[in-house]
């Protein structure tokens, strides 16, 4: 039996929703990108490759931020080899802003050497007018070398989250989520802010993906929060994707002495502000 043609509204509202599909920004940009700057790396050296990639006001964050690309012109030539894969990408609705991270080995001179090295990285970057993508923050923590598990440290599937919805509050998160953390504890600001797939980055440990494992093992989940000191926010043109970063002053307890941290936040914003990434090292 013969079908019935479809309507004109039906094919019209058919059409509608294939444009709007195809042009839903996929986070493999940023996968795509972050290859594109390893190969980069790989092929002139790494302080090339970063050059190559560093936007004019690029941070890197060593852990104290840092100008990206006077710290790195600073740098010997061709740089201590670096390796990395990014296993988990996010970016905006617009397709204009995204983020990174994932593991990475870094060597003393040479990639047939045991790395000296591991951990997980963080970098951020924008589109600029020109279509061309750039890094504006580069970071990252590292924790103990397992011999057991270098050969397969960098065998990854990257994880893309779901693009931003392309706008977000103008509210600053991080300083909410301070608030909050002071007024009723660490514990009850992560149960409100955390994202389900929400990824936690500490030096010296690795890394905790997932809300109820990190809600689970916090490692901070009893610290009381003095003080946060926001250096800088970056946000998508939308406004839907944010990152903070700056300082944690963590008061002293009877057991543990007073703590600094510099901190990075990767947030979704869009009714309510979501903590999908925090990156923590300790301020030296």
């Amino acid at each position: 039996m013969a079908s019935s043609p479809a309507s004109p509204l039906a094919l019209l509202l058919a059409l509608a929703a294939g444009a709007a599909a195809a042009a839903t920004p996929s986070a493999q940009l940023i996968v795509d990108n972050e290859r594109a700057f390893e190969r980069a790396a790989i092929e002139h050296g790494t302080r090339a490759g970063f050059l190559e990639f560093l936007a004019e006001s690029s941070v890197v964050l060593g852990p104290q931020p840092t100008p990206g690309r006077a710290a790195t012109e600073e740098g010997p030539a061709p740089g201590a080899p670096l390796r990395w894969r990014p296993d988990l990408a996010s970016i905006s609705g617009a397709g204009d802003f995204g983020w990174a991270s994932g593991p990475f080995l870094a060597y003393k001179t040479s990639t047939a050497e045991l790395p000296a090295a591991a951990g997980h990285y963080f970098t951020v970057w924008r589109r600029g007018d020109g279509g061309s993508w750039q890094v504006l923050l580069d970071g990252g923590v590292s924790y103990p070398l397992d011999d057991r598990l270098v050969p397969r440290q960098l065998e990854v599937t990257p994880r893309l989250r779901r693009a931003g919805g392309g706008h977000g509050r103008a509210s600053d998160c991080s300083l909410a989520f301070a608030a909050r953390w002071q007024d009723k504890g660490r514990a009850a600001a992560l149960k409100e802010y955390l994202a389900d797939d929400a990824r936690l980055l500490l030096a010296g440990t690795t890394l905790t993906d997932g809300r109820s494992t990190w809600l689970k093992a916090d490692p901070l989940r009893d610290a009381r929060l003095a003080k946060l000191r926001a250096a800088k926010t970056l946000s998508a043109n939308g406004g839907d994707v944010q990152i903070s970063y700056g300082e944690y002053d963590v008061a002293a307890r009877l057991d543990a002495p007073a703590r600094r941290y510099v901190f990075v936040h990767a947030w979704d914003v869009g009714g309510s502000c979501r903590l999908a990434l925090e990156m923590l090292n300790p301020a030296r």
